[in-house]
């Protein structure tokens, strides 16, 4: 089971959970919004209205992701990404990302 530790201003120390390997992230996001653990936004779990943007830190990093096309453009439209952007980017903390789209596979640090 990955561990998935968030980190936020928003936290007094960072949040360390479990998910399920294939999880969508913001499963994991809802869950803990709803225990009343994480002060986290998400709004519509679709990955198409922006709120739920984090930056990943992860063993293995860089290293190539491809971003669906609605990811993209929904990064695009909330000015986090250029429009002149390719949906294949190196995975860095300093990609936005949409817990919407991002699938457990590995132990993450979650940053908001």
């Amino acid at each position: 089971m990955p561990a998935v530790t968030f980190v936020s201003e928003k936290l007094t120390s960072p949040l360390t959970v479990h998910g399920e390997p294939g999880q969508r992230l913001i499963e994991v996001v809802r869950d803990q919004v709803s225990a009343g653990t994480l002060p986290m936004s998400w709004r519509c779990g679709q990955g198409t209205c922006g709120a739920c943007v984090v930056r990943l830190l992860h063993e293995g990093q860089p290293r190539p992701v491809h971003l669906s096309g609605i990811e993209r453009n929904v990064l695009i439209r909330i000015g986090l990404m250029a429009p002149s952007a390719a949906r294949d980017q190196p995975d860095s903390p300093e990609l936005p990302r949409l817990a919407c789209h991002v699938t457990l596979d590995r132990e993450l640090f979650v940053y908001f």
